[in-house]
């Protein structure tokens, strides 16, 4: 096990490993850990670490560093231990190796603001690796996006996010030049970094776009000079008026890739493989598996895959209405069959010239399981009180989680529906039974929702990819979908996402225990209740001199008070009665 300081500042949480020896923390720019805070030193303090154990030493700072309730010199530091370095609350953790081993990391190149640039020291060697990061991850995807029918939209604030997050620059503009003045497109600087005075800027320009950049040295400025020139020209492509080429439309015979992330499962790549070619006519599918694996994925693929890729694709969820409204959703209804309703079309008729994607058929009441083989048989659909009928020429494809053949026995369900449903069919795996998949899915769900959020995360460690793929998930894709997703919401810019993050029961699996989910967060409020407590204790319970001490609202007070559980009377109470 490693030890790691929690830094809790407004802009979110911050994670630093402690390593062996020592470990300045402050303000200045060369700090191992390095807290942007005016109630923080230049060098506040330091932590020496040995064997495990870690010692804190304040370095005659301004504001002084709390342990637990008390300002302290020197201090032996536990997990979970409340400080604070001046007014910025911080908490030890431990953390276990594989956590601090990247298990899928992300390119630079990821979609999302970009990070911060490290700070590169005057005089170091000009390194190539921006230039590949550039060249190779985000320059494709700009060229791509320039080539989008949309126009290039938008691409300058893309191309800025790609230049800032991978060139190491310490300030970066994209201007138009127009009758002799500029108007921004992007503008980005690099925090907490300091300006020094070997500082340089180099600008790129292309038909009126002015790229700008500073650097701390000349010789990084040169260096990287030709990139400027190259995001100048592209945002200079993006708004010259000329006629942009249509969508490439896919080559007749041509069998589209499946879905991201490609499975490394083979009978995955089987299912797909062979849904390329089912895909190509137009008989009916039955997909089988438990809820989760994916069927509506797998639906959604034949019907790219098809001839009536063109066409619509309908989706209704059959288990989620009860018998009345799900045949109204389906064959739709004319005005007047009940006061207050208007005409309006069913699914059937929605997907004519596509395909209709009936999820969770078998629990269909077998009196529609009868009006929907009508409508297969004819093609066409009459609403509910209606006497024209419709075109229905559609591509059913359906799916369940249930075993038919026993409701085919009992007549739960129709057997010559099934026949009609069930020309080819499919069962997909639950998801333990595709462990190998379980990486790329998480990496796939973790870069798609930080994407939404408009975060830049690391990726994630060893230790959540060990975790996450011992787990058996019951609720398959989707719960891993969902449990990325709320595991993105704790992530701060550029963090990995590791076992902290994860669900106490994901991690019982490998640790046999509830894991330390939530030990941060107790941390912190910990620390939070000390410190009230302390200034409560100081003004015997005084709620507007306490507050004032700790430099926050009366009504902030009272809200943290109660969402502590902390009674201020117990001060009160304690203080002597003045005698009369």
């Amino acid at each position: 096990m490693a030890l790691r300081l929690v830094v809790i500042t407004e802009h979110g949480q911050q994670r630093f490993v402690l390593r062996e020896g020592e470990n300045v923390v402050g303000s200045g720019a060369r700090c191992h850990v390095h807290i942007t805070h005016p109630t923080v030193s230049r060098e506040h303090a330091r932590i020496v670490v040995s064997g495990g154990h870690a010692v804190l030493q304040d370095l005659a700072s301004s504001n002084g560093t709390t342990v637990g309730a008390r300002r302290v010199t020197e201090a032996e530091l536990r997990p979970g231990m409340p400080l604070y370095f001046g007014r910025v609350p911080a908490a030890v953790e431990e953390v276990a190796d594989a956590d601090l081993e990247v298990g899928i990391a992300f390119a630079r190149g990821a979609d999302g603001p970009p990070s911060p640039p490290a700070a590169v020291a005057p005089g170091s060697t000009v390194s190539f690796e921006p230039v590949a990061a550039f060249v190779l991850d985000e320059l494709p995807r700009l060229l791509r996006r320039l080539l989008d029918p949309r126009g290039g939209e938008g691409l300058a604030q893309a191309v800025g996010q790609s230049l800032f997050g991978t060139v190491p620059c310490l300030a970066l503009d994209i201007a138009v030049e127009s009758g002799g003045r500029e108007a921004l497109r992007f503008t980005a600087r690099a925090e907490g970094v300091d300006v020094p005075d070997t500082a340089a800027d180099r600008e790129g320009a292309c038909a009126g776009i002015v790229v700008r950049a500073r650097f701390q040295t000349a010789r990084l400025a040169d260096a990287y000079a030709p990139l400027l020139e190259t995001a100048a020209a592209l945002v200079a492509l993006a708004d010259a008026p000329r006629a942009r080429p249509p969508r490439p439309e896919r080559p007749v015979g041509e069998v589209p890739p499946p879905p991201d992330p490609p499975s490394l499962v083979a009978s995955m790549r089987r299912i797909y493989g062979e849904a390329a070619k089912v895909a190509r006519g137009d008989v009916s599918v039955l997909i089988t598996g438990e809820s989760g694996t994916g069927k509506e994925l797998l639906a959604r693929y034949l019907h790219t895959a098809s001839s009536r890729a063109d066409g619509p694709f309908v989706a209704l969820n059959c288990a989620a209405l009860p018998r009345d409204l799900l045949e109204v959703e389906l064959f739709g209804i004319e005005r007047g069959v009940a006061t207050g309703v208007d005409s309006r079309p069913g699914k059937f008729e929605l997907a004519d010239g596509g395909t209709l994607f009936l999820d969770e058929i078998g629990d269909m009441a077998p009196e529609t399981q009868a009006s929907i083989l009508r409508v297969l048989q004819e093609r066409q659909v009459y609403r509910l009180g209606g006497r024209e009928p419709h075109a229905a020429r559609i591509r059913v494809v359906a799916a369940t989680n249930r075993d038919l053949t026993p409701m085919l026995e009992d007549g739960h369900f129709r057997t010559d529906l099934y026949h009609r449903i069930a020309t080819w069919v499919v069962e997909l795996p639950p998801l333990r039974e595709r462990r190998a998949d379980i990486p790329s899915l998480a990496a796939f769900f973790l870069a798609r929702e930080a994407g939404r959020h408009g975060r830049r995360v690391g990726g994630l460690t060893r230790g959540a990819v060990e975790a996450l793929t011992a787990f058996d998930w019951p609720g398959n894709v989707r719960q891993l979908e969902h449990e990325v997703a709320r595991a993105v919401l704790f992530l701060e810019e550029g963090e990995l996402l590791d076992t902290a993050r994860l669900h106490p029961a994901i991690l019982a699996r490998v640790t046999g225990a509830d894991g330390g989910a939530g030990a941060l967060e107790e941390a912190r409020a910990a620390a939070e209740r000390e410190e009230i407590v302390s200034a409560l204790q100081a003004h015997k319970g005084d709620v507007g001199l306490a507050a004032a001490r700790l430099g926050i609202s009366r009504a902030t007070a009272y809200r943290r008070l109660k969402s502590l559980g902390i009674d201020a009377t117990a001060w009160q109470r304690a203080a002597p009665t003045p005698r009369g």
